[in-house]
Order: structure tokens, then sequence, then C-alpha cells
């Protein structure tokens, strides 16, 4: 079976089993679960979730840097922890803590830190181009930065967990022309989509996100004619794919996967080829302020 086929071929559930049964997902933190609790309470208690962040300091300073990010576009600036939820608000001070919780579930190498480097990048890049874009379909800035910081997840979590599969990364990296996900699943019988969407559901990210990770190399989905997909997770995608480039343009990188989906990222974003050579001038501005 295609890794990226639809989860309405044979059940989402069944799909997101067949991978957990291969392969070991970090578990969620125990923190989001605390989290969750209490904010599925009737009247979550501001002080008592402040009080369980604040006991990670690293967790709380990177709240608050998170809640300060131009991208978002608040007057204010947080000081503390619960300014931070205020502005944030619950849901996505949840997929902030799971995004900087995510770089932490598996042990890291100096390959991996240029992967967190870059996909920080993408992120920060995937929630300004909201901005500069326009918001539509359900999808804010907050909801491609999460997605920026989850899509390609499953990479590092196969690294860790496979022998053999950075070879294959590599080599698929260099030889570009197909998806990354073919190459993968060609040699491991599964794909960092599918890993990535196991984790990103387990993790608690919504369905819109859970999607987009599934399919992110899957060019068909972009149709507007693609009924197995929320509309939001097709402008999420695209969102991504044209944040990779911009970061590839601004560092000198290659961006194969921009050749294969660009024309269709650029339909769903009404984005114009004049529009984006804008784009890519501003970016490469932007990312000189980004740590």
């Amino acid at each position: 079976m295609d890794g990226n086929a639809s989860p309405g071929a044979m059940g989402f559930q069944s799909l997101l089993a067949g991978t957990l049964a291969k392969i070991e997902i970090p578990p969620r933190p125990v923190l989001l679960d605390k989290l969750m609790a209490e904010m599925q309470q009737d009247e979550p208690d501001f002080h008592r979730l402040a009080g369980l962040i604040r006991a990670d300091v690293g967790m709380s300073a990177s709240l608050i840097k998170t809640a300060n990010a131009p991208i978002f576009g608040y007057r204010s600036k947080a000081t503390t922890v619960r300014e931070a939820l205020a502005m944030l608000g619950l849901i996505h001070v949840l997929r902030t803590l799971a995004g900087i919780s995510l770089r932490h579930a598996v042990p890291e190498t100096p390959e991996l830190k240029l992967f967190w480097d870059t996909s920080a990048r993408v992120a920060y890049l995937s929630g300004w181009l909201v901005k500069q874009v326009g918001a539509k379909d359900g999808i804010r800035a907050e909801d491609a930065y999460t997605f920026g910081i989850f899509h390609d997840c499953g990479i590092p979590v196969l690294i860790n967990a496979l022998a053999g599969y950075e070879a294959t990364y590599q080599l698929a990296c260099k030889e570009g022309g197909r998806p990354l996900t073919e190459f993968e699943t060609e040699h491991h019988t599964l794909n960092h989509a599918l890993v990535g969407c196991a984790l990103a559901q387990s993790w608690l990210l919504p369905q819109v996100h859970v999607e987009a990770i599934l399919h992110h190399h899957d060019l068909a989905v972009l149709s507007a004619s693609a009924a197995d997909i929320p509309v939001g997770s097709r402008r999420l995608i695209a969102f991504g794919h044209l944040a990779e480039m911009l970061d590839a343009t601004a560092t000198g990188a290659s961006d194969h996967e921009w050749q294969r989906m660009g024309e269709a990222c650029l339909a769903v974003l009404d984005v114009s080829s004049d529009r984006v050579a804008e784009l890519q001038a501003a970016a490469i501005e932007i990312l000189k302020g980004v740590e």
C-alpha cells in the first residue's frame, strides 16, 4: 500500500495501529496529560495550569518566548507564564508545549540539531506566511506554526528507531525526483509521514494537523477536488512547503519537493509567482532575526 493512501481506504485508526505495531512512538509527555485534564474541567484553573508549567523552568521560558514571537502579532509582551496563557489561549498553549517537548523526546545528535533548527525556522516562516497571505479555512498563524514544528517529526523518530534509516534519508535527499515517503516505504515498509501522523494524534494535535502530516508529500490531495482531506489540511501543507522553499532559498539548501509540489501549493494559497519573489526577499530578512 502507498504510505500516503487516504485514511478512508482502510480506516484511519487501522492505519495508525499498523504503524504503531511496527515502531515505538515516543510517549506523550506527562505534562500534556496534566494540562489536558485541567483544561477539560468546567472552569479550568489558570493558576493551577501556570503552576504546572512553571515547574519546568525550560518549558516556561520557551512558552513565554513563543508567546512574544512577532508572527503572532500580540500587542503586549508576556513576562510570566500566566500572561502567556492569557495571550495564547489554552489550546495553543497545549500545542506549543507539545512542540517544545518534541525536541526532547528523541536523543539529539549533531545531525538532529540541524534538523530541529531547520524545523524551527520553517515553523516560524509558516506562521509568518499566514500573516502575509491571509488566514483562511480556519488556519491561523498559530496553526501553521504548529504544523511547521510537527510536519517532519517522524524523521527523527525513525532515525532513532530503525537501523539503516538515516542512510535511506540521506540518499533520498540527494537523489530527489520522487517523494521521500516512497524511498522510505521501499526500504523500510513505513515512512515518516505515517509515523509523524501517529505521533501527532497521540500527542493531542487536532485532526486537521494529523491529516496534513500524513499527506504532506501527496501531491494529489492538493487538488480542490480531493474529498478525503480537510481543506484546512491542504492549506497547512501548502504553507509548509512554501516555508521550506523560502528557508532553502535563504540558507542555500536544495528543495526537491518544491519542484514537484510548488505549483499546486501556490494554487491552494492563491499566490502568484511575482508574490513568491517578494516573499523570498522578505524571508531572508525575517530569518536574520530568528534565533
